[in-house]
């Protein structure tokens, strides 16, 4: 499951409309189907989305790792932050979390780049 399928599996598990959820993160649904399915989320899309809905666990978002919600309610905002909102320990949590998660699919995707260059170099030598 790739992250814009566990987006979608938020609007469904919480039983809200596809079509309320993205107007409510301010996303298009259409980057959500068919071959739009297949393509990245920028992390700015991310921190909309945990932004509206802290009680989603960025790790999961992310890379699938855990349970969905939030288990441990002291690391979950209770408002939705926005880009004037005051600096808080929760909110600061939660970006903290994004980027460790973000951190580590690039040392994944670092991973899979050498792999890669490794069977091209493998080739070019056949």
């Amino acid at each position: 499951m790739n992250v814009k399928e566990r987006v979608l599996l938020i609007a469904e598990t919480k039983g809200i409309s596809k079509t309320e959820f993205f107007k409510e993160v301010q996303l298009s649904y259409a980057n959500f189907k068919g071959g739009q399915k297949n393509t990245a989320l920028s992390s700015d899309a991310m921190v909309a989305i945990l932004s509206k809905h802290p009680d989603i666990s960025p790790a999961w978002l992310l890379m699938g790792e855990g349970a969905m919600m939030r288990k441990d309610e002291r690391n979950v905002v209770s408002a939705p932050l926005a880009e004037t909102a005051p600096a808080t320990a929760e909110g600061l949590g939660i970006y903290k979390q994004l980027v460790n998660a973000l951190e580590q699919t690039v040392k994944a995707q670092e991973k899979t780049i050498q792999s890669l260059e490794g069977q091209v170099s493998l080739l070019q030598r056949k």
